[in-house]
């Protein structure tokens, strides 16, 4: 089916991830462009990726177009909806979908995300063909419409979610501020799973699989401090021994994977809040966040506040094209943009 296909019919639906996109080198993961291009070779496993003209190589927050895309695709998938690799939708929903504002500057943002995925230049033998390298872009194209955006998918990452190769991330995961922290994340979640057993790998080759440009030192200090915070459903630590520091991953005990048996006792007297004032809350107003950095996995910055004009105006149509795409230079995307 080519036409163009509408996101998911429901409001909330899973986050999901292309899995072959979450344990090798695609993205940059600095905020500022990169021009160096990434090359990895592992085994059979040969990735190039380049960037095209003065835009640089998509980063993984111009890879949450990505996850967004696989998660409408699979959710039209379980509803026994045919999909198609042509997505059109208001950018307003795909922004919150993503956990951002929805201001001027975030449907820019937006804009030049997609400008970055269609620019950038993918060669890579993993699921290649008898004829050779597979050679794409994260997007064949896009294109504004009277109805916001939409999107062409390159055929290799169109299989990929039709032949069920997507795991479901956590929430949180938008929230991680830090491009070592977000790819950390999905590497753990690829190489973890949900089995409580977990995992662990060695720092160096934990370097090598970013494509990172940063020296080994400075990229193990990240990870420490990132080791330090934990990620979303995972414990982490760091083991030292053999000459060389391992990063340990394991999934957190929560309430919701926690079993225990009835007590078979009756539940007591219905819980109150005990307020003294009806409707309104005790909680101090949240509106900062603590100071952000490349390793910090938490947001930052003081809280945007929604702006309700854009409900109505799709902004993207707005943004100025013929100016240099915007770099982000916000503290972090936990409701923030790229």
């Amino acid at each position: 089916m080519e036409n163009a296909s509408h996101p998911a019919r429901r409001t909330v639906i899973a986050v999901r991830d292309v899995a072959d996109l979450m344990v090798w080198p695609w993205f940059s993961l600095a905020k500022s462009p990169r021009h160096t291009p990434i090359a990895f070779e592992q085994g059979a496993v040969r990735i190039r990726v380049e960037p095209a003209g003065a835009l640089g190589i998509a980063t993984l927050w111009d890879a949450d177009v990505l996850v967004w895309a696989a998660s409408q695709l699979t959710e039209a998938l379980d509803a026994g909806r045919t999909p198609s690799r042509h997505l059109e939708t208001p950018a307003y929903p795909l922004l919150r979908f993503l956990g951002r504002s929805v201001g001027r500057h975030d449907y820019a943002l937006l804009r030049a995300a997609f400008d970055r995925l269609a620019a950038t230049r993918i060669e890579t033998t993993l699921r290649a063909g008898p004829e050779g390298p597979a050679r794409f872009r994260w997007l064949e194209g896009w294109e504004p419409t009277a109805a916001g955006v939409r999107l062409t998918l390159p055929d290799w990452l169109f299989t990929a979610v039709c032949e069920r190769r997507v795991l479901t991330l956590d929430p949180g995961y938008f929230a991680l501020t830090g491009g070592v922290a977000r790819w950390l994340y999905r590497l753990v979640r690829k190489m973890g799973g949900w089995q409580r057993g977990g995992g662990a790998i060695g720092l160096h080759r934990l370097h090598a699989r970013s494509g990172s440009p940063v020296r080994p030192a400075e990229f193990a200090r990240h990870i420490r401090r990132i080791a330090a915070s934990g990620l979303p459903g995972y414990r982490l630590s760091i083991e030292r021994g053999g000459g060389e520091e391992r990063l340990l991953f394991s999934r957190e005990r929560t309430a919701a994977n926690l079993s225990t048996a009835p007590c078979g006792q009756s539940v007591n007297d219905d819980g109150t809040s005990h307020l003294s004032e009806i409707g309104r809350s005790p909680c101090r107003l949240a509106g900062e966040r603590h100071p952000d950095s490349e390793s910090s996995p938490w947001p930052a910055s003081p809280i945007r506040p929604y702006n309700l004009y854009n409900l109505n105006n799709n902004r993207l149509l707005a943004a100025d094209s013929s100016t240099p795409p915007p770099v982000d230079k916000s503290s972090g995307p936990g409701r923030t943009p790229r």
